[in-house]
């Protein structure tokens, strides 16, 4: 690779990891070519971007990022997940695709500043997505009015009741 691709990749490199929620590193080290393709394949439709970099290109690339902590897990050959739009996804995905395939391992994440470990980036898996979140969220928001809607109502009701029961004697 030539220095002027070099400083393209890096740049680029640096640009989406500036604007990405979280960065996970992942060691694919014995995965098949159809297996490699199958998981780029399910993080596309998950809005993720993966790709395979040399470690000195991508130390350089997160140099004065949040994601700069990731540089210390930099060993032999690793894989960076990333998404600037959901930050679960991209674990939701990994972790699926680690547990059917052991060959694939989730080494550590970057979101924030903070360092996270596998531990922690698997009870991200378990967090609800975002639209179910939100649903929740309305949800929340809408039952004290349905309530309160459902009291105010009563009496009404139970007049009605009264003035039909009459009616019918």
């Amino acid at each position: 690779m030539k220095r002027e691709d070099k400083g393209e990749l890096i740049a680029d490199l640096h640009q989406r990891m500036t604007q990405a929620k979280v960065a996970i590193l992942t060691r694919f080290t014995g995965l098949d070519v159809e297996k490699m393709t199958q998981l780029r394949r399910e993080l596309r439709k998950a809005a993720v971007q993966y790709r395979v970099v040399k470690n000195t290109l991508f130390r350089l690339a997160v140099r004065g990022t949040d994601k700069e902590i990731l540089s210390s897990h930099m060993e032999g050959p690793v894989g960076v997940a990333w998404s600037a739009e959901d930050p679960v996804s991209p674990a939701r995905v990994l972790a699926r695709h680690a547990k059917e395939w052991p060959e694939l391992k989730i080494m550590a994440a970057a979101s924030d500043g903070k360092l996270w470990g596998p531990a922690e980036i698997q009870g991200w898996v378990s967090l609800p997505s975002l639209d179910g979140l939100r649903a929740k969220i309305l949800g929340l928001i809408q039952a004290p009015a349905t309530s309160v809607a459902r009291l105010l109502g009563a009496p009404g009701t139970q007049v009605a009741r009264l003035l039909q029961a009459r009616s019918a004697k």
